[in-house]
């Protein structure tokens, strides 16, 4: 396929979000600076994510009916997301996990109510990485717009609008899914636009991507040295500025986005069938490696012991979450048949 090289970048995101969500499993007391060098790479990868949602889009579904495209993505991503989710959701509300995370919103509500709010928001205590699901669900609902977006290659100007507006209003609560989705908007038209200008674009991509992941580099050593916050950006409000003017993380990501086009396109004829087959199982990994940490995290507090964080054990819980997550989607792909992508995305 033309766009194999895509699989490569899924993988590879996929492995940085993982990589991201380990970071918080390990105790970085005795190495803060590597745990802040770790974040500034690895945080905010969704961005990877919503880049990618935005370029396949535009490839396939542009000139798909409204309805076609949303029964697509309810059974591409919807049902998976149902389906993994609402045990676990029943899980926090009945021990009253829920209420306590959240108890402005919950406290003295129903279990019910509590139940709905969480497929709402996505945000589980127990797999908080779904939050994404209802951000991008509100990005389907409003495919039209995407469309005319699209057939009028002009309105792409509209970036110069919407990128400078990611880097100041930051990232803040994933439970508020508007924001969010507003956040992530410009990541999502970008990725669009890569797709629609992507004859001319590959070729300068094959030649830059040095330029621009030394740029990637070059704003994770400025913020390793000079930066008072590491990680996202989440401020209490839109807006607002705890950890400074601008979001690196987001002009960070967003470069890497091209930059890895270019490598993953440069490096295609070389790329290994298990790279491909993450990219292809991707959303079943990031639907489900947070259950195996969150049993690696209980199996810790239940022995009174948490790894100390350094570079070794990062990279080996890292490996263990990618790996035991796309054994468990093989194994549940050849029990399943092809029902397994209803129920876990592949």
């Amino acid at each position: 396929m033309h766009l194999g090289y895509l699989h490569s970048f899924r993988a590879t995101a996929t492995i940085i979000i993982v990589g991201g969500h380990v970071i918080a499993s390990l105790s970085w007391a005795a190495n803060p600076l590597t745990g802040a060098v770790l974040r500034d790479v690895l945080d905010n990868g969704t961005v990877l994510f919503v880049f990618l949602a935005g370029f396949l889009f535009e490839y396939r579904f542009v000139e798909r009916g409204y309805l076609d495209y949303l029964r697509n993505r309810f059974k591409r991503l919807l049902l998976p997301y149902f389906a993994l989710s609402l045990p676990l959701v029943i899980w926090d509300v009945a021990r009253g996990a829920a209420a306590a995370k959240f108890p402005q919103a919950l406290e003295g509500t129903s279990p019910l109510y509590q139940a709905l709010w969480f497929l709402a928001k996505g945000s589980i205590v127990v797999n908080y990485a779904l939050w994404f699901v209802p951000m991008m669900t509100l990005f389907y609902l409003a495919m039209p717009l995407f469309s005319l977006i699209a057939r009028h290659p002009r309105l792409y100007f509209v970036l110069v609008a919407l990128i400078p507006l990611s880097l100041f209003l930051h990232r803040v609560t994933e439970i508020d899914t508007g924001w969010m989705a507003v956040y992530f908007l410009s990541p999502y038209i970008t990725g669009m636009w890569a797709s629609y200008a992507r004859e001319r674009l590959e070729p300068w991509l094959l030649r830059g991507w040095p330029v621009l992941l030394l740029l990637v580099v070059g704003i994770t050593v400025g913020l390793a040295l000079f930066a008072d916050h590491h990680g996202n950006y989440f401020g209490t409000a839109p807006f607002s500025q705890e950890h400074g003017l601008v979001d690196w993380l987001f002009a960070q990501k967003l470069l890497l986005c091209f930059g890895l086009l270019g490598l993953m396109l440069r490096l295609q004829p070389q790329i290994g069938p298990f790279l491909r087959y993450l990219g292809d199982i991707s959303l079943s990994i990031v639907l489900l490696h947070v259950y195996l940490l969150y049993v690696i995290n209980l199996g810790e507090r239940r022995l009174g012991f948490v790894p100390p964080g350094s570079v070794v054990t990062w990279l080996g819980l890292t490996a263990v979450a990618v790996a035991f997550t796309a054994l468990g989607t093989m194994c549940a792909q050849r029990v399943l048949g092809r029902r397994s992508r209803l129920l876990i995305g592949s």
